[in-house]
């Protein structure tokens, strides 16, 4: 075999070697010179720094929604190990807000992070302000909310965000996969990336989990409407009582209706004179049209009887039907002997109107339904699910008769409130399903109404949130709901009037915004 010279590096001596040991030993030193190179090329490249995102819970023990005695840190801790696990690519760092004061913890963390994700846990309103807080922090954001547990904080905060014009991608679901689909959004964050191109992307993946909606089919509901004409003649005649909020003896004007403030102390004075034993045959009458008496005593229910008889006495001093009263504010400081739930949802139940709260918008709302439709309206703090497409109803004052006077009675329960306060009464009322309702919000101040409607499809029987709970299928596209909650209430009303409503509340000089 021919031999070939070779020359080294390190001296130039000749050694005799075959072709086929010098092609195997250079390619040997070849591979070894790649090795290194790719070695060297690593250890100079920089190890990729793992996303961090501030976990920040609104969240205080003993708030009235999910429930008092709701385990805040246990929750905490679950939904935590949620995202830890769906989201292994993110640090999340938790952060505990609950009082206001420690909003200044989150934004501590503002130079360290690359985003926030804030869980409203619990009903806390307080801590409205610490959403706000945040979202002016200029990072990419997601606001979530615990199902029937910071919903209101989430509703109006996302809204008040959207209004100033800050980008945040809103989730409110059931679903705990849908929170972890859009918490992966961070992991895709780039140097660069503004909250506006971040809350688009988490949004779109948002979308992904939404269920596809079908057309909803509805029970037959006949409906004979009134002329508009005189519906805005008989509203403009109305009047109602405002108790326990603002100047006794004053009066408003509220798109024409009349509204009267009235003291506690005139409610008192008709209390003190009621017959204790007509106070008792109410409370015999709702203790047996109910289902079951599930916490209350009957000696509290008696007490709701009293207050229901002094209501009556109250609105007949000012000849009218209609009342919002200040309850929990009242009963709080003892100027209101019990809550008048149950004589509300009796006020209902007969043509007139017990309305919590004392909220004039809340009763123009409802005064507006009655007199279109001859039906009672529900008041409620509603609570969104999209992955059902669905919205949650929920409030502690319901009628049992929706389709008006003469219709037929659905169930109901006496329990107590959202509170779980052993005094408190209210009616847990199981609203008839299938049907199409109309739900709306009129604000006197903004001179507008907003307005959805929605399929009833059942009640839930959840310890969380207030204890009548309807169930609604949208109708629309339940994502626009987000963004038009500057009061929480909505008032439904049974029947698919969207559009003879609409055209009532323009008559009044409303502006209509069709939410969904």
């Amino acid at each position: 075999m021919r031999r070939l010279r070779c020359e080294t590096a390190c001296g130039g001596c000749h050694h005799g070697m075959s072709r086929r040991d010098f092609i195997k030993n250079a390619s040997t030193a070849l591979a070894t010179a790649g090795g290194l190179t790719s070695a060297m090329a690593l250890a100079e490249e920089p190890e990729k720094r793992r996303v961090r995102v501030g976990l920040v819970f609104l969240s205080k023990k003993g708030s009235s929604w999910p429930y008092p005695e709701y385990d805040v840190e246990a929750r905490e801790k679950e939904v935590q190990g949620l995202l830890k696990k769906g989201c292994p690519g993110i640090e999340f760092t938790p952060v505990f807000i609950r009082e206001p004061e420690d909003v200044q913890k989150a934004a501590g963390l503002k130079e360290n992070i690359d985003g926030y994700l804030v869980y409203c846990l619990t009903l806390t309103w307080n801590l409205l302000g610490a959403v706000a807080t945040i979202g002016k922090l200029g990072k990419p954001m997601v606001l979530a909310d615990e199902f029937l547990g910071g919903s209101g904080v989430f509703l109006l905060g996302y809204t008040a965000l959207c209004q100033q014009g800050i980008s945040v991608c809103g989730v409110a679901t059931r679903r705990p996969s849908d929170l972890v689909a859009v918490a992966k959004m961070f992991a895709e964050l780039k140097p660069g990336t503004t909250p506006e191109s971040f809350a688009a992307q988490c949004q779109k993946a948002y979308r992904e989990t939404f269920p596809t909606v079908g057309e909803l089919k509805c029970l037959d509901d006949p409906i004979s409407l009134p002329d508009i004409g005189k519906c805005i003649e008989r509203f403009r005649k109305s009047r109602f009582l405002i108790v326990g909020r603002g100047a006794s003896g004053q009066e408003q004007d509220f798109l024409g209706a009349k509204g009267i403030y009235v003291g506690f102390d005139e409610l008192k004075a008709f209390y003190d004179k009621v017959d204790r034993d007509k106070a008792a045959e109410w409370a015999d009458r709702w203790m047996k049209e109910a289902d079951k008496v599930v916490e209350p005593t009957s000696e509290w229910i008696r007490k709701a009887a009293a207050v229901y008889l002094a209501t009556l006495e109250l609105l007949r001093r000012y000849d009218t039907d209609t009342v919002t009263m200040n309850c929990l504010g009242g009963f709080a400081e003892g100027q209101l002997p019990a809550y008048p739930c149950l004589g509300f949802m009796q006020l209902l139940n007969d043509g007139g109107h017990g309305i919590c709260e004392a909220m004039p918008d809340d009763t123009l709302s409802m005064l507006m339904g009655r007199i279109l439709t001859g039906r009672p309206g529900y008041v409620s703090d509603p609570v969104l699910d999209t992955s059902n497409n669905q919205i949650v109803y929920a409030h502690c004052v319901a009628t049992t008769k929706a389709f008006g006077t003469e219709g037929k009675s659905n169930m109901f329960r006496i329990r107590t409130l959202h509170d779980h306060d052993p005094r408190g009464t209210c009616a847990q009322s199981f609203l008839p399903e299938g049907y199409m309702t109309t739900s709306f919000q009129t604000d006197f101040a903004r001179k507008q109404m907003v307005i959805h409607e929605a399929k009833a499809v059942g009640n839930l029987n959840s310890d969380r949130g207030c204890r009548t709970q309807l169930i609604g299928e949208v109708k629309g596209d339940i994502e626009k709901l987000f963004r038009h909650w500057d009061h929480w209430h909505r008032v439904t009303v049974y029947g698919d009037v969207k559009e003879p409503l609409a055209e009532f509340a323009r008559g009044l000089g409303l502006k209509v915004i069709e939410e969904a």
